[in-house]
């Protein structure tokens, strides 16, 4: 434990939505990408929306200020931007039909809004989706023809 107390500086970030029904899908994403105790957590309704259509400017600034504040503590070098299937925070703009995409739009455009902040840090997009009867993580791609 003392180790832990010790250190000023984490591997990562992780972003992600304030859902309780997702957590244990996190926890094991955490898990495998070896960051147990090794990252910020910011958890909020809707993940990245507040970065890329914010329901309003003061979320969308709260959110920045948290991001950078983390950042000046702990200093990470990557950020993990998860979204998942059947938000309730994005029941406003997303559709069945529609959802899959609209949240690999608002991914990618929340990695070049957290990149654009610091110099060496790297963000990388994921959404959880569930089939098969389980959650799964899956990266988005760079570009929506990736």
């Amino acid at each position: 434990m003392q180790r832990l107390i010790d250190r000023n500086h984490c591997s990562a970030l992780v972003v992600t939505c304030s859902d309780f029904r997702f957590k244990s899908a996190e926890r094991a994403f955490v898990e495998a990408a070896r960051l147990a105790d090794d990252y910020d957590l910011l958890a909020r309704p809707g993940s990245v929306r507040s970065l890329v259509q914010p329901r309003s400017p003061a979320s969308r600034d709260s959110m920045l200020d948290e991001i950078r504040m983390l950042w000046s503590v702990h200093q990470f070098s990557r950020v993990l931007l998860v979204n998942h299937v059947s938000c309730r925070a994005y029941d406003d703009i997303a559709t069945p039909d529609n959802e899959l995409a609209l949240h690999a739009d608002h991914l990618r455009r929340a990695v070049s809004a957290v990149e654009g902040l610091f110099n060496g840090v790297n963000a990388d997009p994921y959404v959880i989706d569930y089939a098969a009867g389980d959650f799964v993580v899956t990266k988005i791609a760079a570009s929506e023809g990736a």
